[in-house]
C-alpha cells in the first residue's frame, strides 16, 4: 500500500502519529520547566536525560517511517530520523535559551541527536529490520 493511502488511515494517526506528537509535547512542556530535573525521584545527569529523552523520540519516529516506506533502505530512514532529532533538537534548544533558568547547549543537541539514532537502531533490533539491505 503507498504512504499516501497509509496517511488516511485512522490506524495510521492513532497508532503512529499521535504516539510521536504526544511525546513531542511531552519534551516541549519539560523544556518550558526552570528545573525539569526535580521530576525525577533520583539524580540523571543531564547529557544523559537528554540521550533517554531523544531516544524515544528516535524509536518512536523510525517506528513511523519504517510503517509509510518499508521499501526503504535501512540507512534512510536512519538519516530521516537523525536529521528529525537534531532538527527537533536544535528547536528546543532555542525555546530553552528563553526559559529562566536554562540554556542553550551545543553538547545537549549532540546528545539529542546520538539519542535519536540510538533510539532508531533500537526499532531497527526489536523489529528484525536490523541489517543494512
Amino acid at each position: 500500500m503507498p504512504a499516501p493511502e497509509k496517511w488516511r488511515q485512522k490506524q495510521f494517526l492513532s497508532v503512529y502519529v499521535v504516539p510521536l506528537l504526544l511525546y513531542c509535547l511531552i519534551i516541549f512542556w519539560l523544556s518550558t520547566l526552570s528545573d525539569p530535573g526535580r521530576l525525577s525521584p533520583f539524580s540523571v545527569p543531564d547529557k544523559i536525560a537528554h540521550l533517554l529523552e531523544y531516544t524515544v523520540f528516535g524509536f518512536l519516529l523510525m517506528r513511523m517511517l519504517t510503517y509509510l516506506r518499508p521499501e526503504r533502505d535501512v540507512v534512510q530512514h536512519l538519516i530521516w530520523v537523525l536529521s528529525g532529532a537534531l532538527i527537533y533538537g536544535l528547536s528546543d534548544e532555542i525555546h530553552q535559551y528563553f526559559v529562566p533558568g536554562r540554556e542553550f547547549s551545543w553538547m545537549d543537541l549532540l546528545a539529542d541527536g546520538a539519542g535519536g539514532y540510538l533510539g532508531a537502531r533500537l526499532w531497527m533490533i526489536f523489529s528484525k529490520r536490523g541489517k543494512y539491505d
